[in-house]
């Protein structure tokens, strides 16, 4: 099976040489984006094609790091024979140790995205620090998965999820996140190795605006809330006012639950993930989202009638009690089984 690296680079150094040719030495195949780098760097890139096999592919202007890659992928989504992409950093701070190791683990798990996890230690730039754990800890709160480095540019992959990855919105760093966010949703495997931390003079080289990028990333997981929030909402309303109708819990809140489902696979599929009105209703993914909407409406169901006609709670306040509980138990459910952190790290113990 063939290996290949993804490097987007915007004015990296000379190590890129350096780095590309010791992949290749390894078996495995490179693409590098020059993401505008300017005319300054033209030599280097240069320099690049004379000295390595890899494919070079220019943005005349900057264009950011989400592009970039997505620019790969379209090129790589050409090559017809099977293969495992990895996603490297230019900047020196991804070890070619790691990216051989993480490949051959791809190989192994085609159907999962594989992300190199660098643990924070006492020597890790404060802003990176920062930056990981907060990002962490809302990612976790905001989708019911654990991963402990949302930020890692080191992602492997098989061919397959390539249309997937080039469906996901966002041009620069949030892009990233937005494909994590999408994994998320959608229940599709993650499932992290740790790798080697490596800043160089403190993370210097990183083209990373702290402000802007980071409230690109950080919007996105607010708007991923807020469709939650919305739906919550639109389920409510229409629930009461079919109860005030009907008088039939049974009814109202089956109503409420089909207006309320395809609100929120709309408004994600729209503005949370912008997918926009051309993309296509892809039937895999709605009838997925059927099926998990239709056991959440058989549990909602049995609860609010549980609740109503054992403690005789009033109808509108058990619909409120029965959202609560079904999202507390689903997110319980997502962290300790599906996304247990004691299962990832024993499959990591088994696999090292």
């Amino acid at each position: 099976m063939r290996k290949f690296a993804l490097i987007p680079a915007y004015k990296p150094n000379e190590n890129l040489i350096y780095f590309v040719q010791s992949l290749e030495k390894r078996g495995i195949e490179v693409v590098v984006v020059d993401d505008g780098s300017g005319e300054e760097y033209f030599p280097l890139f240069s320099q690049l094609e004379k000295n390595s096999k890899a494919k070079i592919i220019r943005f005349y202007i900057n264009q950011g790091k989400g592009a970039a890659l997505k620019e790969g992928l379209f090129y790589l989504n050409k090559i017809e024979d099977d293969f495992v992409v990895i996603t490297l950093d230019a900047d020196g701070q991804h070890s070619l140790k790691d990216a051989v190791y993480l490949l051959e683990k791809s190989i192994e798990n085609e159907d999962i995205l594989i992300l190199g996890s660098r643990e924070q230690t006492k020597d890790s730039p404060i802003r990176s620090k920062i930056g990981n754990y907060i990002t962490k800890k809302v990612f976790s709160i905001s989708t019911g998965v654990d991963i402990e480095d949302t930020q890692t540019g080191m992602r492997v992959f098989h061919k397959s999820l390539i249309p997937e990855l080039l469906n996901i919105s966002g041009e620069r760093y949030e892009y990233e996140m937005n494909m994590l966010l999408d994994f998320a949703k959608k229940g599709m495997k993650i499932k992290e190795y740790p790798i080697e931390t490596i800043y160089i003079n403190d993370n210097e080289e990183s083209h990373f605006d702290t402000v802007k990028d980071s409230v690109r990333i950080y919007s996105q997981i607010i708007k991923f809330c807020g469709s939650s929030l919305l739906s919550f909402i639109v389920d409510f309303l229409v629930y009461s006012i079919g109860l005030l109708i009907s008088g039939n819990i049974l009814f109202s809140n089956a109503f409420a639950r089909i207006i309320s489902l395809h609100f929120n696979f709309f408004i994600n599929k729209r503005f949370v993930f912008e997918e926009g009105e051309k993309s296509r209703l892809r039937g895999k993914e709605y009838l997925k989202y059927l099926g998990l909407a239709a056991f959440i409406f058989v549990m909602n169901t049995l609860i609010l009638r549980g609740i109503v006609e054992t403690f005789r709670i009033n109808a509108y306040i058990a619909k409120i009690l029965t959202e609560v509980i079904l999202f507390t138990l689903s997110y319980l459910v997502q962290k300790k089984l599906v996304f247990s952190k004691v299962q990832q790290k024993q499959e990591r113990l088994l696999n090292i």
